[in-house]
Order: C-alpha cells, then sequence, then structure tokens
C-alpha cells in the first residue's frame, strides 16, 4: 500500500456543531463537536460492513488507521485471531494523523466496539450500525464516540456509509483547536480509500457480524 493518499471521489467531510448526539453519551454540549463524513458506495451494505470489520485487510487500503492490534486474550475479551472486530471487544487503532506514512509517527488509539446492529428499513432491506468508544482518556476529560451507519441506497445494490466522531468534555475544545481540521481530512479519506477497496472487491466480500 502507497503512503501517498489517492483522490478518490464520493466521499464528503465536514465539521459540525453544536455536536451530533451518539447512543453512549447522547447529547453533549458545551464545546462538544462532530466531525462526519458521507459517502455513497457501489456496493451492497454487507460488503462495505465486511470491509469495516476485518481489520486484517486494513494496511490493504487504509492509509488513515493502517494497523490494528488487539490485547492480550482474557476470559472477558477473548483473542480475535482473525482480526474481525465484535461487540465489547477492546482493540487499538494505530493512526497515521498527519498522512506521513511512516510507521514511527502512528499515534495509538484505544478503542472499545460497544454495538454491531443489523435492523431493517421499511423496505425490509438491511441496515448496519457499528459503535466503539474512545478508552485513551478518562471520561470526565474527553470522550469520543464513532458511529457507522450503512443503509441500502436506490433500488440496485447500493449504500450510502455515513460515519461521524462526536467529542466532548473539557479536552475537546483542544482536539478541534489542534487537529478538528485535519480530523476532517482523514474522515474524507477513510471514506475514499473504502468506498475504492469495497467496490474493486464487492464480488468476494463475505458478511461475517459477530455479536
Amino acid at each position: 500500500m502507497s503512503p501517498q493518499t489517492k483522490e478518490v471521489s464520493g466521499a464528503t467531510a465536514n465539521l459540525i456543531r453544536p455536536p451530533i448526539t451518539t447512543p453512549h453519551w447522547g447529547k453533549q454540549g458545551g464545546q462538544a463537536f462532530s466531525v462526519r463524513a458521507v459517502a455513497d458506495i457501489d456496493a451492497p451494505p454487507a460488503a462495505v460492513l465486511e470491509s469495516l470489520l476485518d481489520t486484517s485487510a486494513y494496511p490493504e487500503w487504509n492509509n488513515f488507521v493502517p494497523r490494528v492490534t488487539f490485547p492480550h486474550a482474557t476470559p472477558l475479551n477473548p483473542s480475535q485471531k482473525d482480526g474481525h472486530l465484535r461487540e465489547s471487544l477492546l482493540f487499538t487503532e494505530h493512526v497515521d494523523m498527519f498522512g506521513k506514512g511512516k510507521p514511527s509517527g502512528l499515534v495509538r488509539m484505544r478503542l472499545l466496539v460497544t454495538t454491531l446492529q443489523e435492523t431493517e428499513g421499511i423496505d425490509g432491506r438491511k441496515i448496519y450500525k457499528v459503535v466503539w468508544l474512545g478508552k485513551g482518556y478518562p471520561s470526565w476529560a474527553l470522550r469520543s464516540e464513532r458511529v457507522h451507519l450503512i443503509s441500502p441506497r436506490g433500488v440496485d445494490d447500493k449504500c450510502t456509509y455515513d460515519v461521524w466522531e462526536t467529542f466532548s468534555g473539557p479536552l475537546a475544545v483542544l482536539v478541534r483547536l489542534f487537529v478538528g481540521g485535519t480530523l476532517v481530512k482523514r474522515f474524507r479519506q477513510w471514506n475514499q480509500e473504502l468506498n475504492a477497496h469495497v467496490e474493486q472487491h464487492r464480488e468476494t466480500l463475505k458478511p461475517s457480524m459477530q455479536g
């Protein structure tokens, strides 16, 4: 995978205030904000879900998060040998926040998967939601929660991928000040690269959602 980001169409991103409500932390006030990116993808929702959950394939397409690791297995947090995210799983993203493409520059983000949800829309087609919480800071200082929503689009086998992360707490203002603009770029990059990967491999991606 090249460390250089390729510009791919089909994704928008912006910084939002007031912030978007999230399932765990709910409605946040003060200096809270959200970063949101949306992409229309010419592939089934299940294919996008599989690409999102299969972290073992991230090095093939994901320049923003080129690596994910898992803690040592415990009874409450079994090992995830196949690299798939599942509910209640702790994991660490190794984030290339500034797009330098160097392993030494990756920032570790400790996260917890709180939701893997499959529902049906009014037309009977499946909608998927994946949520994870930031666990790197005390919640009184900084709270972050990322929501991924994958919904069918139109009458063809296509979908919309909508992802947002809401930051709140006293440190949120510093996050927005120092890396808010960078997060907007990286979220757009994530969606562009996910879009390209899924559309290229849509015929071979098989869903393996684990609750």
